[in-house]
């Protein structure tokens, strides 16, 4: 389980300060360094707070592909401010975003032009009922998964994952062209297995790290019964798994070259990292096809706490830990097992419909409890810790 680095201060959400974003006009909110639990009916703007502390981390919504849907209706412009606690100091994050602006970042007052310098400001673990799917969903969620992960950890790897999607983007393009121009498809095929290859061994590389982690948090889950292997499946990785740039390279541009009749026929790119996918094997077999819900569900809480303790070990401080109303999707066995991660040095934001979900005994000192109710959120007497 993700601990708090050495020296007693563990990062955490301070503040959070909307205007016009979902069903909230406007709202300042403290947060206590540990456990926040958000609790009240559905559709009342719970969902809406950890979706504005995803924006202020990632620069982009968990739910939707369309910014301005986080834009109050009616209204022209949102705001999400935060105020983040770090061992090295304080970092005001400010998001604006409306349909006649860009969306505009702010780093202690300074503009910055570019989203990705929010990478390394604020980290957080999403884990939201949609996340139960990861295993028998498309493998684009899988893909997705490791691409937020590892976005967040490095401006790198964001870097060439931005790269990468606006070179497919062009080549796709190139490709449906009836009069096809061969010199630039080449300077595409070049780029396409350089920066393609970048992701292909950071993403195998982050889950051959991933795998042992959460098999360990699987075994304890599964009380000893069943062991987890994850498995990064590439076109660019040889039957040895062996991921070092220069044979992901090679192994990329052979398959290019053996496919090129059928991406013209298609037209569209049939290789690189967009193509790729993540196996989990419970006990030998192939979860994506023969595990049972049970199985899922304790194979996906195993990646998420895996994922929590792999950032925290990249970063050197523990991320935000969002629980999106997951402790009524599992059983207590797994819910208790998941709440004891906000026991240990983690920032954490629970929602829930009522807190008898929970099944909190004894609540911890520093927590705080927040009834939401129609976009406003007034702390509970009972979280005063």
């Amino acid at each position: 389980m993700a601990h708090p680095p050495r020296g007693g201060v563990r990062v955490h959400l301070a503040t959070l300060e909307l205007r016009a974003f979902r069903n909230y006009d406007a709202l300042t909110i403290a947060f206590s360094p540990g456990l926040n639990v958000l609790y009240g009916d559905n559709a009342q703007g719970k969902t809406n707070l950890l979706e504005a502390i995803h924006f202020l981390a990632t620069g982009r919504s968990h739910r939707t592909s369309r910014d301005l849907d986080m834009v109050k209706e009616g209204e022209e412009e949102l705001l999400a401010r935060a105020s983040v606690v770090r061992r090295t100091g304080t970092i005001d994050l400010e998001l604006r975003l409306g349909a006649a602006t860009r969306k505009q970042l702010k780093i202690n007052g300074i503009a910055e032009k570019k989203i990705a310098k929010l990478v390394g400001s604020l980290a957080v673990v999403l884990f939201s009922p949609d996340d139960l799917q990861l295993l028998k969903g498309p493998p684009a969620g899988r893909r997705r998964f490791l691409d937020l992960e590892l976005s967040q950890i490095s401006q790198t790897y964001l870097h060439h994952l931005m790269a990468y999607n606006r070179l497919l983007q062009q080549r796709n393009s190139l490709l449906k062209q009836p009069a096809l121009d061969q010199g630039l498809l080449a300077v595409y095929d070049q780029q396409l297995v350089e920066t393609g290859a970048q992701l292909v061994v950071r993403r195998a590389e982050a889950v051959r790290r991933l795998s042992p982690i959460a098999s360990r948090y699987h075994r304890m889950l599964s009380e000893g019964r069943e062991d987890l292997v994850l498995e990064y499946q590439s076109q660019g990785l040889g039957e040895d798994g062996a991921a070092d740039l220069e044979s992901v390279r090679r192994r990329l541009e052979r398959e290019l070259a053996r496919v090129r009749g059928e991406e013209l026929r298609r037209q569209v790119t049939l290789v690189g990292p967009h193509r790729d996918d993540v196996g989990f094997w419970i006990a030998g077999r192939d979860a994506r096809l023969y595990a049972s819900q049970g199985q899922q569900r304790t194979a996906v809480l195993a990646l998420k706490l895996a994922e929590l303790d792999f950032m925290t070990a990249e970063i050197g401080e523990a991320p935000l830990l969002l629980l999106d109303d997951v402790a009524s999707e599992l059983d207590p066995h797994r819910r208790h097992y998941l709440l004891s991660a906000v026991r240990e040095g983690v920032q954490s934001f629970i929602t829930c419909t009522d807190l008898e979900d929970l099944m909190v005994r004894t609540w911890p000192k520093d927590h705080r409890l927040f009834r939401v109710r129609a976009g406003t959120v007034v702390l509970d007497d009972r979280g005063l810790g």
